[in-house]
């Protein structure tokens, strides 16, 4: 499956998912969905490691630790290779294309 029919059957997955009440516990979630889409669909082996800038494998990863960023009021801002994921302290999750900060995520 493209990367892109993996991407709407995430959205698709994320929606259906049961509302958190943290932003921690809607990452934790995001990852998990996102996880199990690439291993039913994307046939790419997951790496211990996910591969740096310039040596993509063809799957996508949850937000790394290092590109994710704390607020005060407990909300979160994630980065990936092409999204920016904002989650609010509520665990409300938005997810934006990088490039023309189009919100993919919710489509409402």
């Amino acid at each position: 499956m493209k990367p892109a029919e993996r991407l709407a059957e995430f959205y698709r997955r994320l929606a259906a998912a049961p509302p958190l009440l943290s932003a921690d516990a809607a990452l934790q979630q995001l990852g998990l969905i996102l996880e199990q889409v690439e291993d039913e669909l994307s046939g790419i082996f997951k790496r211990t490691t996910p591969p740096g800038i310039g040596d993509r494998d063809g799957r996508m990863y949850p937000p790394l630790d290092d590109h994710l960023h704390r607020h005060d009021d407990g909300a979160l801002t994630a980065f990936t290779r092409g999204h920016r994921i904002e989650i609010d302290p509520a665990g409300r999750v938005e997810v934006f294309d990088r490039r023309t900060a189009t919100r993919e995520f919710p489509n409402e």
